[in-house]
């Protein structure tokens, strides 16, 4: 049976002094990229971090339309949420993500790595922006996550201007902990994607919600996870990348 979502433990975290600034930071540095984008929208992956900025900049801006990058390797909790949370649209990867997985292998490395950003994040991002004509992008990027998203977060701050299109971005909780973002969904009631209450039993580090294949962690009980939780989606990607067995 999996572990329960230790509740108590942000419901207490919620009252602290620290996370009710960190809150208040993020509600500002919101309310200042609302003023310099005038079509903004917010990028969301029903994971806590999107979930986060979702409320935030929703509150200060209800019509401010969210944007899911759909690379067809979604949890069925995700579409879920997705269905759930009002003014959501799905914009379609370059490629469907089990296709760039499969031509380049679980052990792709680099080529892997940058080829899934270009077909999932890069090309779909520009072609979104052309589209559409958005001129900012709320995100829910934490420096706590890995050491580049800290340096990005250092180096370029809560928010900036992308020089390729003019796009304001903005990370307004980039210095959040894991226990400020489940402190606010706790405290705020707000729906979160399922996929999580079959997580609360691995470690903090390893409660990151993104497509359900992928290199990974791969060797860190990634697919025997999938295979226990989702045996349908393991046998769907072990037909399609039959090394994905060895990792069981």
């Amino acid at each position: 049976m999996n572990a329960s979502m230790p509740r108590l433990r942000f419901e207490m975290h919620a009252r602290l002094p620290v996370f009710a600034a960190r809150v208040a930071r993020a509600e500002a540095r919101v309310a200042e990229w609302l003023t310099l984008a005038h079509h903004p929208y917010i990028a969301v992956s029903s994971g806590k971090d999107s979930t986060v900025i979702l409320d935030l900049v929703r509150r200060q801006r209800p019509e401010t339309p969210a944007v899911y990058l759909d690379a067809d390797c979604s949890f069925p909790e995700t579409y879920e949420w997705l269905d759930a949370t009002p003014n959501v649209m799905r914009f379609q990867a370059d490629e469907p993500f089990l296709d760039t997985l499969e031509r380049h292998g679980l052990e792709g490395g680099s080529k892997l790595d940058r080829a899934t950003m270009q077909s999932t994040v890069w090309g779909p991002v520009r072609r979104l922006h052309d589209q559409y004509g958005f001129d900012g992008s709320c995100y829910g990027l934490r420096a706590e996550e890995s050491h580049g998203r800290h340096m990005n977060a250092v180096t370029r701050g809560a928010i900036f201007q992308y020089k390729r299109d003019g796009v304001w971005a903005c990370q307004p909780i980039w210095d959040w902990k894991y226990a400020d973002v489940w402190a606010y969904i706790v405290s705020r009631s707000l729906p979160y994607c399922g996929v999580y209450d079959r997580m609360w039993d691995m470690p903090e580090v390893d409660q990151r919600l993104s497509y359900w294949a992928g290199e990974t962690k791969r060797n860190r009980g990634r697919y025997a996870w999938l295979k226990r939780n989702y045996p349908d989606l393991f046998f769907k990607l072990a037909a399609r990348i039959p090394e994905a067995r060895s990792y069981v």
